[in-house]
């Protein structure tokens, strides 16, 4: 794929350890017989280069433009998961206007859209960095692999199957054959500055390429103890696993590793899930993103789109910062989902109407109270919490025909938000539905809203009475299931650019 250029900097690492090996300039070629010859002479200093990559990629998850975007809605995986919940049933971008106006009108996944180009070029950069680390050491004997190596190796075969698996569910329908059109594998040994670029491979290659790489990520990290949570581990490859097997339907398979994710944290009760989802410390993380002031791309930040009201912040200042706090450009909840929430669930109060420092509120609005940030733009980032297990497991018992077994693990869960909560003893449709309708209440937020849609089938229902979603022409319509509009069009530079891909090749 032209688009994706993999750029070694491996030279400049090199030369800095030992000059023998290579003169500074990039310009020259970095061999397989150099890097063996620094494996043998030197694995320190080949740990620091690849650990140098796979630290970058990661970071890139948390990173502003690294879609090449200036946008304040290009700040990485946050700003996705956004999008996937505005464009659910469950999220409204109140007061219309601002960076995520064009998604929740179902505009932005057009070919010609900044929108899909920022998801495309986010994830394919993610891929590229960890391509940089497999074509490194990949290629090396397994003798002169250490196990610190393989653990890099590892990692960076995992964040390359996330990326994959994202865009696949959002560059194809739901359910889709496994002959369906897919997207673009990229070989990480490819020129892919002179040479031929990448089409799109079947739907069934992708998911192949995306089991190997979890697979094979999962049993190298075998033994690898993590610094922190901002790393990828054992535990949590399973948690991929988890998510890549529900969608395909392997679902004995996703019950397995739902349970192995769930000992990487564990559940709290109480005032402990109200604490604003802004500290990688809480228990129920397993992995996340440590940020500080340092690290932080302020107004370009999940923060400043997200939170209603910053009880700590406002206290100190006058005001929440943000895009909301500040503009009044609010993401609050569809009523519907409110009303469905028991009032002796915790969770309630993640949302309700405007508390009286809500800017710009309205009373019609359910407000986000779930997630908010003492701070100044630094919050951390949860990509995944051990809930998100318990509830994959629960569906996989449901889907397997195991109604007691799913009751049983939705009650593991929900019984820490409501004390009051009864093991369910429903069965068949009835079972599904509370299992959905708890999924949707406890990962409001956390960009699973439009992928499950598409992976049950469901339509987007905004027009009902007494809906809270703005009457807005533009944004207030309905969607049949399975509608080509969940599905995002490849970037039209991607077609333009890419000899592999053409208009042919195009989404509807």
């Amino acid at each position: 794929m032209k688009k994706i250029f993999l750029i070694l900097t491996i030279a400049a690492f090199i030369t800095s350890c030992n000059e023998d090996y290579l003169d500074a300039s990039l310009a020259n070629t970095v061999t397989d017989d150099d890097i063996a010859k620094l494996a043998e002479e030197s694995p320190e200093a080949l740990l620091t280069v690849a650990s140098s990559f796979d630290a970058g990629t990661v970071n890139n998850l948390r990173t502003f433009g690294v879609s090449g975007s200036t946008g304040h809605y290009d700040y990485g995986q946050k700003s996705i998961d956004m999008v996937m919940d505005l464009m659910s049933n469950d999220m409204i971008n109140d007061g219309n206007g601002w960076w995520y106006d064009d998604y929740y009108k179902f505009i932005g996944r057009g070919l010609d859209r900044t929108e899909t180009v920022i998801i495309w070029n986010f994830y394919y950069e993610i891929i590229k960095g960890a391509n940089q680390t497999i074509s490194l050491i990949g290629g090396l004997e397994e003798a002169q692999l250490t196990d610190d190596l393989n653990y890099v190796l590892a990692r960076s075969k995992v964040i390359r199957g996330f990326a994959y698996l994202q865009l696949i569910q959002i560059y194809q329908k739901g359910q889709p054959a496994l002959s369906d059109a897919g997207i673009p594998i990229v070989d990480p040994t490819a020129d892919l500055i002179n040479g031929p670029g990448f089409g799109r491979l079947t739907v069934g290659e992708v998911y192949t390429q995306i089991e190997k790489d979890f697979t094979e990520g999962y049993d190298a990290l075998d033994g690898y103890s993590r610094d922190d949570k901002t790393s990828i581990n054992q535990d949590i490859t399973a948690g991929f696993l988890a998510r890549y097997y529900l969608l395909i339907g392997e679902n004995d398979k996703a019950v397995t590793f739902a349970q192995q994710a769930q000992n990487a944290g564990s559940l709290v009760g109480g005032q402990t899930i109200l604490d604003g989802f802004q500290s990688i410390a809480n228990p129920e993380w397993i992995w996340g993103a440590d940020l500080d002031e340092d690290k932080s791309s302020y107004y370009a930040s999940f923060f400043a789109h997200i939170q209603a009201y910053s009880p700590v912040f406002f206290a100190n200042n006058g005001y929440t910062p943000g895009y909301t706090g500040q503009l009044g450009h609010h993401k609050t909840v569809d009523k519907r989902l409110y009303s469905a929430i028991s009032d002796t669930d915790t969770r309630k109060q993640w949302f309700g109407p405007d508390n009286g420092f809500i800017f710009g509120g309205s009373e019609d609005q359910i407000y986000n109270y779930k997630f908010y940030d003492d701070t100044f733009f630094e919050a951390d980032y949860v990509y995944m919490r051990v809930a998100e297990m318990y509830l994959i497991e629960a569906e996989a018992k449901a889907n397997l025909g195991d109604a007691g077994g799913a009751a049983q693990a939705l009650y593991n869960l929900v019984s820490t938000r409501d004390a009051e909560y009864s093991k369910s003893s429903a069965t068949g449709t009835a079972l599904m539905e509370e299992i959905r309708l708890h999924r949707r209440i406890e990962l409001w937020g956390e960009g699973f809203g439009l992928l499950d849609m598409k992976r049950w089938n469901v339509g987007l229902t905004r027009v009902y009475e007494g809906s809270n979603h703005p009457n807005v022409t533009a944004s207030y319509f309905d969607l049949i299931a399975g509608d080509k509009s969940f599905t995002f069009q490849i970037p039209e530079d991607e077609i333009n650019t890419n000899d592999a891909i053409s208009s042919g090749d195009q989404n509807p």
